[in-house]
């Protein structure tokens, strides 16, 4: 049973972005290995020549020590950032509670108004309105 045109098109767009994105993936593996190859052969290059000055035992020491100094770097690196992605998620969470608060007493609040009668209380709640305005502003 054959699709619909616009379903076939539908269809036929979605498989070739799906192995637009599988060809895509493949290059950046292919890039990564040959990558890490450089790397491992940079690596056996620098303990030669540590080797050379100095003995296969020290030179391991030294590579070893450097590796895992860079490591814990990159590791206090990412930590920090974790850390300072909660913070702003917990103030991100702050914020919305505080729109939703203010919404909720807006809403309570306008409610409440359309059920007055005095012709006094519009002007009442623009000039409260206008103060906390003010006083909000001034303090920026």
């Amino acid at each position: 049973m054959a699709l619909p045109v616009p379903f076939a098109a539908l269809a036929n767009q979605a498989g070739q972005t799906a192995r637009s994105v599988g060809f895509t993936v493949a290059i950046y593996v292919v890039l990564a290995l040959v990558g890490l190859t450089g790397l491992g052969f940079l690596l056996a290059a620098a303990f030669m020549a540590v080797a050379a000055a100095t003995n296969p035992l020290v030179a391991a020491l030294i590579l070893g020590g450097a590796l895992l100094t860079v490591s814990a770097i990159a590791f206090a690196i990412m930590v920090q950032r974790a850390k300072v992605r909660k913070l702003e998620q917990k103030q991100s969470a702050a914020n919305a509670a505080l729109v939703a608060s203010s919404i909720s007493l807006a809403s309570t609040g306008l409610k409440l108004a359309s059920r007055v009668k005095n012709p006094m209380f519009w002007p009442a709640v623009a000039t409260i309105a206008a103060g906390w305005y003010l006083t909000r502003n001034s303090k920026e």
